[in-house]
């Protein structure tokens, strides 16, 4: 059972419209250690309709490695829209949620 999801990396980016964010990156952690083998479910939550979404689609499964470690390995890219988006990546019960900003380019 994972106790906990920790943002390690990837929230509070900005990227301007059809460019790619950087990867995400959290930990996953069982009675205050690395909880691996977990798989982790990052899905878009685009309340904005930015258009923003994992190329392939969402949600992205990633399993944690042996330190509790999980990344994903999809490209996530802006829609054509600005606004705010967020990715929920949830194991099990536990969620965590990472705020990203599309910017609308100059037209």
């Amino acid at each position: 059972m994972t106790d906990v999801l920790r943002v390690v990396t990837g929230n509070g980016q900005k990227v301007e419209a059809g460019e790619e964010f950087a990867p995400l990156s959290l930990r996953a952690e069982t009675d205050g250690g690395p909880a691996g083998g977990l798989v982790v479910s990052f899905h878009v939550d685009d309340p904005s309709g930015t258009g923003t979404g994992f190329h392939g689609g969402s949600p992205v499964m990633v399993t944690t490695d042996v330190h509790g470690g999980a990344t994903t390995d999809v490209p996530l890219v802006a829609g054509d829209s600005g606004g705010t988006v967020s990715v929920l990546a949830t194991a099990g019960t536990v969620t965590v949620r990472y705020t990203l900003e599309v910017v609308a380019g100059d037209s």
